[in-house]
């Protein structure tokens, strides 16, 4: 009888568990939506963001007045982000903001990065493709090995799967040299061969120094960047930008978002005149042109957009939306104080987490309670359990109770 009563507690314990996660993954793909927010981009003309809105096709860009503008003001209004569709139309001005420009120009000057947690909170594979960034021939070629970086460095032949032993102690002599401590910690590139030019990885090594390493002339190129002797750093994304002006975007660990310049052979980050950003959440895009970039930070709470000056950086202008709730999330606050997910949408890991959706659901759980005591028999002390048990679970300790109604 113990057993049984034992054994009748397992399954109860296992289905409500199973009902916490899979009832509100059923619920949350049902009325679950992407957030809704506008796209904006500062305008070089007006001196201040404009809203677009491309299912418009009549007034497809309002400003922030509420004044809508055609589609051929939208272009003029924007020239740098519409500036093919000018080409096209032959109505591309000579020069913007006493600035002479050509399509060359303002292709070399266009910056597109994207970051999300999910970039740093995702599995490594272990295994590296290093391009020779200094080609004999145009374009860069697919290597015939891979290396990895954790312990140490070695280089592995894709077709035997064999060390590379003369290129690996190569590299080991040249980071040794250079003062690199193992293990690394992590190590960034872009191993995208279709890109203009190579500027291999950067890599954080023990001592939480960054090191610029890439392969030149088949030879090791190996270069403590100093960064870390004026910031704490968090994280680097590259990006090698189409007219070299910078290899990529750093974030230190108070939240601050930096360009790495190369000034006379040195590394010198420049700062995004931006609030701080929390890696571990928040998503940044940055549209750059030749005068004006436009930064979006993404946040739990809202959208915040900054307009700032591509040579300097400076905020010249910001703009906020706040995130609307959608249905999953009045759904899930009244329904579920707390739910298991084995899902993050910041990271690539799988892991089950608990998480808290606030109060409001323990009314409903006390509803379920009151009902169940109702409707469910059982002795004075199997009612009194089942109302505490489906106030702490819930629906899916309820249906777990039905599904299993002769415990005692």
């Amino acid at each position: 009888m113990i057993r049984k009563k034992y054994t009748y507690y397992i399954i109860l314990v296992f289905i409500t568990i199973m009902g916490i996660w899979l009832i509100p993954s059923l619920v949350k793909k049902a009325t679950c939506s992407p957030d809704d927010y506008p796209f904006v981009y500062y305008s070089s003309m007006m001196k201040e963001f404009g809203i677009v809105d491309y299912k418009d096709k009549k007034t497809p860009l309002s400003d922030l007045k509420g004044n809508k503008f055609t589609t051929a003001q939208f272009d003029s209004l924007m020239p740098l982000l519409n500036f093919r569709q000018l080409m096209s139309d032959g109505r591309l001005p000579d020069s913007i903001g006493g600035i002479a420009i050509t399509p060359p120009l303002l292709r070399s000057k266009s910056v597109v990065f994207r970051y999300t947690p999910k970039e740093r909170q995702t599995p490594d594979g272990g295994l590296y493709i290093m391009f020779e960034s200094m080609p004999k021939r145009v374009g860069l070629e697919m290597p015939e090995d891979v290396f990895r970086m954790k312990n140490e460095i070695e280089f592995i032949d894709v077709q035997t799967n064999a060390v590379n032993r003369e290129k690996s102690d190569l590299f080991a002599k040249a980071l040794e040299k250079a003062g690199y401590s193992f293990p690394a910690q992590w190590s960034v590139g872009n191993p995208n061969p279709r890109k203009a030019y190579d500027e291999g990885y950067f890599s954080l090594d023990d001592k939480r120094n960054l090191y610029h390493l890439k392969m030149a002339n088949n030879r090791p190129f190996v270069r403590n960047t100093r960064i870390a002797e004026i910031m704490d750093i968090a994280w680097f994304s590259m990006y090698e930008a189409p007219d070299k002006r910078f290899y990529g975007f750093l974030f230190d660990k108070q939240g601050g978002l930096y360009i790495v310049e190369s000034r006379d052979g040195k590394y010198a980050p420049l700062k995004l005149d931006i609030p701080p950003v929390d890696i571990t959440k928040d998503q940044v895009v940055v549209m750059g042109n030749l005068l004006y970039w436009t930064v979006s930070v993404t946040t739990l709470r809202n959208k915040s957009f900054y307009g700032l000056e591509t040579e300097t950086l400076k905020k010249v202008a910001e703009y906020s939306v706040d995130r609307q709730d959608n249905k999953w999330d009045k759904a899930s606050k009244w329904l579920f104080p707390y739910y298991l997910t084995f899902q993050d949408p910041n990271s690539d890991y799988i892991y089950p987490q608990i998480r808290y959706t606030g109060a409001y659901g323990y009314g409903a759980n006390i509803l379920l309670a009151v009902v169940s005591g109702i409707f469910i028999s059982g002795s004075r002390n199997r009612k009194i359990f089942n109302i505490l048990f489906i106030i702490l679970t819930g629906v899916a300790g309820m249906i777990a109770l039905l599904l299993l109604p002769k415990g005692n």
